[in-house]
């Protein structure tokens, strides 16, 4: 075969290649519109939710739908429906809703078996900025879940590589399959600007909330924590060496750490007799308690200074 009928060869597989890859991101599309809503609180466009059932169940996330309490679903199908909530898992930035029952079944996308492997493309069917249907490309940055600092509260979530405006919260993350593997919470940004990463729950946990329909109470100390190397230069530089710990932010002065007299800045030495460096493995073993368990922590100032231990109840994460 000569250089030139091989070159129109490969052109033409090439070509194929992508046909193809383009009629199965169009079905993919079409499956995600027809199983989408807007979700509407108070009659504003609040965020975007999916069907996960034939009976109308909603799948969307918790901070959508806590800007309110009346709630509606829009679609290319349903002009405007009433949707009742089902249950919430602030810990995971979850919420099930229900549209009316019918007699006809509701389309509905199936829950994956896994995340898919680190860097494996994702898609994601949103309202950005009140854009309807919009299908937004994502990456699996990383599968294990990690806590972050969100709508007042701790929330478990894996990170994904995309830019992800508002109106995007709530969406289902997709694989190529047209399977959800992920809602859309959090979105990682400096000032305003958005930084590239986002943040979905980890598919364990939508599987439990879809499974039990129950309310997730979880256990928090109405304060957030920061990693020490994570602080300015000035920060470090005041803090006794060798330090080991977790630094103490977004205090609530109402809230169960702040009667305590936690203050932001504050460095957390230990919990019980046990020395903690990353947000992670403490809000592991913070979520392990019940609201109501009483912990206690030896604390100092920033400076290693008022070194004291604190006992307190946690608070119900609702």
């Amino acid at each position: 075969m000569n250089s030139k009928r091989l070159a129109s060869c490969l052109c033409v597989l090439a070509l194929g290649i992508v046909d193809s890859s383009a009629e199965k991101k169009s079905g993919l599309y079409k499956k995600a519109v027809e199983t989408s809503v807007e979700v509407l609180v108070d009659g504003r466009l609040a965020g975007t939710g999916v069907l996960v059932d034939a009976n109308g169940t909603i799948l969307t996330a918790c901070h959508v739908i806590r800007t309110g309490d009346r709630y509606e679903a829009r679609s290319t199908s349903l002009k405007r429906a009433p949707l009742e909530l089902l249950c919430t898992d602030r810990s995971h930035d979850l919420a099930l809703l229900t549209l009316p029952k019918r007699k006809q079944p509701y389309p509905f996308l199936s829950l994956a078996k896994s995340i898919p492997p680190e860097g494996s493309q994702a898609r994601l069917l949103g309202t950005p900025i009140f854009r309807h249907r919009v299908l937004l490309t994502g990456f699996v940055a990383r599968r294990q879940p990690l806590f972050e600092w969100y709508d007042g509260a701790f929330m478990e979530g894996y990170p994904l590589t995309a830019v992800a405006a508002g109106g995007t919260s709530g969406g289902a993350w997709l694989n190529l399959r047209g399977e959800v593997i992920g809602v859309q919470a959090a979105a990682m940004t400096v000032g305003n600007a958005p930084q590239g990463v986002v943040t979905s729950p980890p598919l364990a946990a939508i599987r439990s909330l879809c499974s039990k329909r129950e309310s997730v109470v979880a256990t928090t100390m109405q304060a957030a924590v920061e990693e020490l190397w994570a602080q300015g230069q000035d920060y470090i530089a005041r803090a006794p060496d060798n330090s080991r710990g977790l630094v103490f932010r977004q205090v609530d002065a109402n809230g169960v750490a702040g009667k305590a007299g936690i203050k932001d800045g504050d460095l957390l030495l230990r919990v019980g007799k046990k020395p903690y460096e990353t947000v992670t493995d403490f809000m592991r073993a913070l979520r392990r308690r019940k609201p109501g368990d009483e912990i206690r922590m030896t604390i100092s100032s920033a400076r290693g200074e008022k070194r004291r231990e604190v006992t307190f109840p946690l608070a119900a994460l609702k």
